[in-house]
């Protein structure tokens, strides 16, 4: 991988370069598939872009792509060889949803009954729909628009 598609302060960028040690599992041209250092349990795998995106909103449908391509590997190996129950996959954007290494990727977990896991989603409540409808509104709005639009330029 190029040294200018790597941020040298981050620790993923250095597991591509081959400057930090980790479990890698699998790799492609433009993805890498391997072990988080704290597994929630075996067969917990992070598949990471090669070149450093900081989160979702930096990624190219490009590279989006290969990512997915990976995840879906990825999960296919999960189910093989551990025969989890469920899978989540989880791709976490900013530090209030609880990004910690600021490199895009995203978490393929295979999932147990009872297993260590917390729940992912709160109870739900009653929303409004006049505040509803005003979200469909401008999210539609928004989607027509240039910038909410990935560049194909990255």
């Amino acid at each position: 991988m190029a040294a200018e598609h790597h941020d040298p302060d981050c620790v993923f960028c250095e597991v591509d370069a081959g400057t930090r040690p980790a479990r890698v599992i699998d790799g492609t041209t433009d993805t890498l598939t391997f072990l988080p250092l704290t597994p929630v349990h075996p067969g917990h795998v992070l598949v990471a872009p090669r070149r450093h995106v900081a989160d979702i909103w930096d990624l190219d449908e490009a590279t989006a792509a290969a990512v997915g391509t990976a995840v879906l590997r990825a999960a296919h190996a999960v189910r093989a060889v551990h025969r989890p129950e469920g899978l989540n996959v989880i791709q976490s954007s900013g530090a209030v949803a609880t990004q910690s290494v600021f490199h895009l990727h995203v978490h393929v977990v295979p999932r147990y009954a009872g297993d260590r896991m917390p729940r992912l989603w709160p109870e739900p409540i009653e929303t409004d729909a006049a505040r509803l409808d005003d979200s469909v509104r401008r999210l539609r709005a928004a989607l027509d628009t240039p910038h909410a639009r990935p560049s194909q330029h990255e």
